[in-house]
């Protein structure tokens, strides 16, 4: 695969490549996708020609303000105006108003510290909870290992027990023929014995 990158970029640079190494370039999937893409793009790139960019008339463009004085004079009169209504609004203001504006802001200050005390208490709660479900993981997983080695200990007696039935199951099996080879070896007469 790096021979064929290598390859790539000696074409990529103009370099002239044999025919057998192009023939292994336009063989491999990726790098004869590649080889087109790079050839489109060196047709666009042949093919390029610049566009003169046109005078600009700035003067065309830009409108012209004749009257600049009066607009900013009318900017001035409307500050003006605007600062002296809110005056009279706050002068006008009855005074029974602002007892009950410092009231409300007074209530809605405790309400914000009693909820923020409530949100405090429940981040500790929630932290002895996550504490609290930590510990009965804990718990949990060291019962799991536990019942674990309990399981397999009880595999392994099973399995030993299995093993020493077999056992003696086949040495009860061997004893059996033992015994039928020596009822057949007392039932032949002497001569045949010695014969064997």
């Amino acid at each position: 695969m790096a021979n064929l990158e290598s390859l790539f970029e000696q074409w990529l640079e103009g370099n002239v490549l044999n025919a057998a190494q192009l023939q292994q370039l336009e063989n491999d999937p990726e790098y004869s996708a590649l080889m087109s893409q790079a050839q489109v793009w060196q047709q666009h790139s042949n093919e390029y020609k610049t566009v003169p960019v046109p005078q600009w008339d700035r003067q065309s463009t830009m409108l012209q303000f004749a009257s600049v004085s009066v607009f900013s004079m009318a900017g001035v009169w409307a500050v003006a105006a605007s600062v002296v209504v809110c005056s009279l609004i706050f002068l006008v203001m009855p005074k029974q108003q602002a007892p009950e504006l410092l009231n409300q802001v007074a209530k809605q200050t405790q309400l914000l510290e009693s909820q923020q005390k409530q949100i405090d208490q429940l981040q500790k709660v929630i932290t002895a909870q996550n504490e609290l479900q930590q510990q009965h993981m804990y718990q949990l997983a060291k019962e799991a290992i536990a019942t674990g080695r309990v399981e397999r200990q009880e595999d392994l007696n099973n399995l030993l027990t299995y093993f020493k039935t077999q056992r003696a199951q086949d040495q009860a099996y061997l004893r059996m023929q033992l015994n039928d080879l020596a009822e057949q070896v007392q039932e032949q007469p002497l001569a045949a014995i010695a014969k064997n």
